[in-house]
């Protein structure tokens, strides 16, 4: 069977096709984030239809990356990965960095653990940006993080995931005791199945700051506590902090957080190193949703949605 993109013709001439479509220098740069923002942009995989764009979006990758995609196994799988792709290089060509990237150029290494970073050309008088950033994907949202100076984790996950087994049974098998007795003392399930959701986000979105990944940190080695020592469930805007358990040598707490919902479908988490600059304030997160190389709006009123502040 011809996979996705063979259907969609991407031997076709890349063009742009509608009013509504930029080429790629169209879209205005931006300039990178201070120190006290996080720059989230979430892309939703069923808005993307066109043949002519998803064509584009293959002609951004060099042939490592075009490989991975087509050898995902399933159609919405390829799309997923491509989409992943495709933003990661549109949304970090963007930024004005002294001169212009285009997505194409850009060159990605992997640490030892697998997190991506960029590979910029240095030159005598240019020292490149702390630039970091995050991916994390759904089937149906895709969301990248972007700070500078402060390495970053992000999350995403349905508000609608079931998990096929009880949740304080496949609880007991990554969380912390003191995570599970959380979840025990809620006796609605359905609020428990989401106060579970958003746990997993903040414990997935702190393995990836660190750059180690759940291999590195699995998520039974620390406890994410809110509000203190008597963590409250019900509370959604509330202090939390990462606690270790048994000191490990390369768990820190030295983070902050914010929790926040993405299309009224999804949780996401957010977790970013404090550099030092941000003091005692808040991490600002403006959040942007986009159409790569098409079109792109700032989501208003984020401070109005969920959020879960940091506890230093």
């Amino acid at each position: 069977m011809l996979s996705y993109f063979c259907k969609l013709g991407l031997k076709m001439k890349i063009h742009c096709f509608s009013q509504k479509m930029f080429c790629t220098s169209a879209l205005s740069p931006l300039p990178l984030p201070s120190r006290m923002e996080t720059h989230l942009w979430y892309v939703l995989p069923n808005e993307v239809k066109s043949q002519s764009l998803l064509s584009q979006y293959v002609d951004l990758l060099p042939p490592p990356e075009k490989d991975h995609v087509f050898s995902m196994r399933g159609d919405e799988l390829q799309k997923s990965a491509l989409l992943a792709r495709a933003l990661v290089r549109t949304t970090i060509s963007r930024y004005q960095i002294y001169s212009r990237v285009s997505p194409r150029s850009l060159v990605f290494k992997k640490n030892a653990h697998g997190k991506p970073e960029v590979i910029w050309e240095q030159s005598d008088d240019w020292h490149p940006p702390q630039l970091h950033f995050n991916l994390s994907h759904t089937s149906s949202l895709i969301a990248c993080g972007v700070t500078v100076g402060s390495p970053i984790g992000i999350d995403v996950e349905e508000k609608e995931r079931t998990l096929k087994n009880n949740i304080l049974s496949f609880a007991k098998r990554y969380f912390s005791c003191e995570e599970l007795e959380v979840l025990s003392a809620i006796s609605d399930p359905e609020v428990q199945r989401h106060k579970f959701i958003k746990l997993w986000t903040l414990k997935e979105a702190y393995v990836k700051a660190l750059g180690i990944g759940f291999s590195g940190a699995p998520f039974n080695t620390f406890t994410i506590r809110f509000g203190g020592a008597n963590p409250n469930p019900e509370v959604l805007d509330s202090a939390i902090a990462v606690v270790p358990l048994e000191k490990p040598t390369n768990l820190t707490t030295n983070w902050q957080f914010k929790q926040l919902e993405l299309a009224d479908s999804h949780y996401a988490a957010i977790c970013r190193q404090n550099d030092g600059l941000l003091g005692g304030e808040s991490m600002k997160v403006i959040v942007r949703k986009t159409i790569p190389l098409v079109e792109e709006h700032c989501v208003p009123r984020i401070d109005s949605i969920v959020r879960v502040d940091e506890l230093t």
